[in-house]
């Protein structure tokens, strides 16, 4: 296992920020926003708004989500943050 602490710019298109290998065990994502307004995390459809609005995560603000092997988490901005704004942490196996 390998930790992986990464740090992300957030914009208007779905950004990939957590993707766990095959064979990787259920694993929980902490995912933290330090940006001036909400991000929404979900899909590779993920959207600010409508039917594939994702689950917002606040300013200043932790969500935690578990993730299976082969899975992928989006995040996407109504506007986008600055650099480094958006930070996950989780342990992944390492092919």
């Amino acid at each position: 296992m390998a930790l992986v602490h990464d740090t992300f710019t957030i914009g208007t298109a779905a950004t990939l920020i957590a993707e766990l290998p095959e064979g990787n065990p259920q694993t929980t994502i902490n995912v933290c926003n330090h940006e001036n307004h909400e991000i929404f995390i979900g899909d590779a459809t993920i959207a600010v708004s409508g039917a594939n609005k994702g689950l917002p995560i606040k300013k200043d603000s932790i969500y935690v989500v578990t993730l299976n092997a082969e899975d992928k988490l989006y995040a996407i901005a109504a506007t986008t943050s600055p650099a480094n704004a958006v930070t996950v942490l989780y342990s992944k196996v390492v092919p």
